[in-house]
């Protein structure tokens, strides 16, 4: 068994945590979710903080993420297939939608609020609210205008009284209150916003829309997925899901990334990813395809030999030469 360190002082504070919604547990339309499934939604939640920051926005203001099949196994520490089915599981019930680019564009998902009531969709709910403040505001003038003022004499008006009956201060019903309200605030109330603002806005979100798509051209581009897709027609997805890893660390934001057991700088990491071209992720593939000790992370495994490739490929085919040369085999 590991000995772990104890918390001192102000280290109590000195781990992130994920957020998983009560809802979740308590809520009998999620009662059919795996353990798994509730936990990789409270991941999904933590990965919206990453996409505001990169205003990742769609052209009607809705906030995406990406998060690939291998951040999943990864993350979760299942297989392929089980990561599969659990998000599938989120798809199902309704509480993610994916939005499919196309081929050799990177996977959007939408992650959904859980609200205490569903029943109607939000426009909805946002006209009959508003058709129930005009009839309530004409219901007033009319009243007004019909009214005949009254003859008062200057007395203090008696106080109102407090139901403390109604006031239960004893229950503290910190689901309505959690859910009721959008527990990630992205916008001002409706109506605060004045239209260039939103112009702005507008602008903004198809900025970082274009220059998210224009990351994964480059992507693309650089390490001619099309023709490794023909080489090596039975790691399709796997090249994918490289591509879609290399999007995700040139488009995201981290305080640091962990290669071969070392801190490495953000930005440092970027520029090696930037070097990458066809031959270091056939060189990755192949490397891949002979390894035959167990991984446990799958993607700071694959961000490290991603890393490593610009680094390494060179040494690594002089020595092979060199092997057969020396076997006669050249």
């Amino acid at each position: 068994m590991c000995e772990f360190e104890y918390f001192y002082g102000q280290e109590a504070d000195l781990f992130s945590f994920i957020r998983v919604p009560k809802l979740l547990f308590t809520d009998g339309r999620f009662k059919d979710l795996t353990s798994d499934a509730k936990i990789l939604y409270g991941l999904l939640l933590d990965r919206m903080s990453l996409s505001i920051e990169n205003n990742w926005f769609d052209k009607q203001g809705r906030v995406f993420i990406i998060y690939t099949i291998a951040e999943i196994v990864s993350t979760l520490g299942c297989a392929n297939t089980k990561a599969c089915n659990t998000l599938k599981q989120l798809i199902e019930v309704g509480l993610i939608e994916k939005d499919n680019k196309g081929q050799g564009k990177a996977q959007l998902i939408y992650v959904k609020k859980i609200l205490s009531d569903c029943s109607e969709p939000r426009e909805k709910r946002i006209q009959n609210k508003n058709s129930e403040n005009q009839n309530s505001q004409k219901q007033n003038s009319q009243n007004d205008s019909s009214r005949i003022p009254e003859s008062r004499t200057l007395e203090f008006s008696k106080p109102e009284c407090i139901n403390t009956e109604n006031n239960n201060t004893d229950s503290n019903n910190t689901e309505s209150v959690l859910f009721s309200s959008n527990p990630i605030k992205i916008y001002p109330p409706s109506g605060s916003i004045s239209r260039n603002e939103e112009d702005r806005r507008d602008e903004k979100r198809g900025d970082s829309e274009s220059e998210l798509d224009e990351i994964i051209r480059t992507v693309h581009s650089n390490i001619d997925i099309c023709s490794l897709e023909e080489r090596y027609p039975l790691d399709s997805k796997l090249i994918n899901e490289i591509a879609d890893l290399m999007v995700d660390v040139l488009a995201g934001k981290a305080d640091y990334y962990v290669v071969g057991g070392a801190r490495k700088p953000e930005g440092l990491v970027k520029r090696q990813f930037e070097k990458l071209e066809y031959e270091h992720i056939a060189y990755v593939l192949d490397s891949l395809s002979r390894n035959t000790t167990e991984v446990r992370n799958t993607r700071q495994y694959l961000i490290a030999a991603l890393y490593n490739a610009p680094l390494t490929i060179e040494t690594h085919y002089e020595t092979q030469v060199n092997h057969d040369m020396a076997m006669g085999q050249i």
